[in-house]
């Protein structure tokens, strides 16, 4: 497959679509044939910004069905709103395309249970779950270092996402009336960027779910709650909590631990996750159980240059282009797609019936 590329429709032209073109152009595995969105000014700012990159003979679109009608177009990156991923990934399965599909994956059970059937029905093409935080150097670092025994059996594990505006941010010229999915969508429901990553060190899914939403409000004009905070057994035994904070006074950072019963290891929250190194206690170094040892290793990998997310969106597309070029089944399948996506709509859920413990359904 040497020299071979996909040939790359690209859908939703918004700040995650917008801010991908560059990683695209840069994959010698993808070739950008067609982009497209419903605003026009945001294709008009997608076309600038090709051609600010010699790039001049990409087809744009206004209307998604009449993309997927492009016989030169094999794959679709599916980036468009994040409440509006399912309906998109199934049309373009349909048509015969493979799927890059951004997070979350699914907004419901019906949608997990409608995704699955596209992509069995369709097993001809690719589908793959765009969660690129699972791509980052300290987390594949410390998902080598689960499977090397390091951590002996996982008893817990945490991630926070932090996110949140500076009061002067927060005004009615930017905020009131708006109607992007930001404003509405319950926080929690966006937690794949520290789930995803977990489940993928710890080797293990999610089987109940319990969750609280405080009611304390920051930016009056969102409608949505805010924060979030869930709990997640695991089919293995161990417990996940998960912390989504958008509207508190906190900065922007991730922030993850693992803790297991040879060894922890958790990133430092001193800095922000581009910059942070990992600290463990383990059985295997002496003196680190009470004073942990610096593991220096942050989200990017050395000597890779500049790219979205650390690189890490870079390494994603790269890796779904591999799939497609080798015919190799994806990381981030279908299955690990609803595994990582559906339990923050079930935290969700179990927050409104004041923190019922709610099963996983089987999908």
């Amino acid at each position: 497959m040497e020299n071979k590329k996909i040939k790359l429709g690209l859908f939703g032209l918004g700040m995650r679509g917008c801010y991908g073109l560059n990683d695209i152009l840069q994959c010698e595995n993808i070739k950008l044939v067609a982009i497209c969105d419903k605003d026009e000014g945001a294709v008009a700012q997608a076309q600038a910004r090709l051609a600010e990159n010699g790039v001049t003979d990409v087809v744009s679109y206004t209307d998604y069905d009449e993309m997927l009608k492009n016989e030169d177009i094999d794959s679709v990156f599916v980036f468009n709103y994040a409440t509006e991923h399912t309906p998109a990934a199934i049309k373009a399965l349909e048509s015969g395309k493979n799927v890059l599909s951004e997070i979350p994956a699914v907004t419901s059970a019906d949608e997990a249970r409608a995704l699955k059937a596209a992509v069995l029905a369709h097993p001809e093409v690719k589908y793959m779950f765009a969660e690129n935080c699972c791509y980052w150097a300290n987390m594949e670092s410390w998902k080598t270092m689960r499977e090397e025994g390091k951590f002996g059996e996982i008893v817990c594990a945490e991630g926070e996402y932090l996110h949140s505006e500076e009061p002067c941010e927060i005004t009615a010229e930017r905020f009131e009336g708006k109607d992007h999915w930001r404003m509405y969508n319950p926080a929690i429901r966006y937690l794949t960027h520290e789930l995803g990553p977990l489940l993928e060190i710890m080797d293990d899914r999610v089987v109940r779910v319990s969750c609280m939403e405080p009611t304390a409000r920051y930016n009056p004009y969102k409608r949505g709650p805010e924060n979030g905070a869930a709990l997640f057994f695991t089919e293995k035994g161990a417990v996940i909590r998960i912390l989504i904070c958008f509207g508190a006074y906190c900065g922007a950072t991730h922030n993850y631990r693992i803790i297991g019963t040879k060894g922890s290891i958790e990133t430092t929250r001193l800095k922000n996750i581009g910059d942070a190194y990992s600290y463990a206690s383990l059985e295997e170094v002496p003196g680190s159980f009470m004073n942990k040892t610096e593991i220096p290793i942050t989200i990017s990998y050395p000597g890779e240059g500049e790219g979205g997310h650390g690189g890490a969106d870079k390494r994603m597309m790269l890796d779904f282009a591999d799939c497609v070029l080798n015919d190799r089944e994806p990381r981030l399948n279908v299955d690990k797609a609803i595994q990582i996506s559906l339990p923050g709509v079930l935290a969700h859920d179990s927050a409104v019936l004041g923190g019922t413990l709610i099963e996983m359904p089987e999908i």
